[in-house]
């Protein structure tokens, strides 16, 4: 992609996500978008067609953050090692947290974590496909499950549901995803 082409996206991007957070609730208009960014309305209109694919931009732009985290500690040759995911999340959130917690908050943005959840899965799919002896449907039922599972506790914590230390969250939902509700040294007899 030209650069002058990823730099507008990347401005129209940062610009939607800053109004979005300043004005809460408030509409945002192409116009302001526009200005806010420091292109012209039509310039908007070249890169997407919609606020809501700006969102889907955003999610996919997070989206390789997490994926360029989980390649620098090496999570694609040995995915099974889990605590490095919630670690790069936690990482990856821990600067914009307000952020996350706002779009976590507000309706309008939920599909934000469906985009988020639907790139996950299908990376985990690509990622786990050579290194499983399941058949494809079974392993995009098992991506299913944990990803939505660790998109649902993520979402809660942001909203305030649980009220633990985000390295907790990470440490709990690690440990859960390697020994399920049964975790050993915690059945009662």
């Amino acid at each position: 992609m030209d650069k002058r082409v990823s730099k507008t996206r990347d401005a129209i991007i940062d610009a939607y996500l800053e109004l979005i957070y300043e004005k809460k609730d408030q509409k945002i208009t192409i116009s302001e978008l526009a200005h806010r960014a420091n292109i012209a309305r039509k310039t908007f209109y070249l890169h997407y067609e919609t606020l809501e694919d700006i969102m889907r931009a955003a999610a996919h732009r997070k989206i390789d953050e997490l994926l360029h985290l989980l390649e620098k500690k090496r999570f694609f040759s040995n995915p099974f090692e889990v605590d490095v995911l919630f670690q790069c999340l936690n990482q990856l959130m821990e600067p914009d947290i307000e952020f996350y917690r706002f779009i976590s908050r507000e309706n309008p943005y939920a599909f934000f974590w469906s985009e988020v959840k639907r790139i996950i899965i299908e990376t985990t799919v690509e990622v786990y496909q050579d290194k499983v002896d399941f058949p494809a449907q079974e392993l995009r039922l098992y991506a299913e499950y944990f990803v939505s599972g660790v998109i649902a506790v993520y979402v809660a914590w942001l909203r305030g549901e649980l009220t633990l230390p985000l390295s907790e969250l990470a440490r709990i939902s690690g440990e859960a995803t390697s020994h399920g509700i049964r975790k050993p040294e915690k059945l009662k007899e």
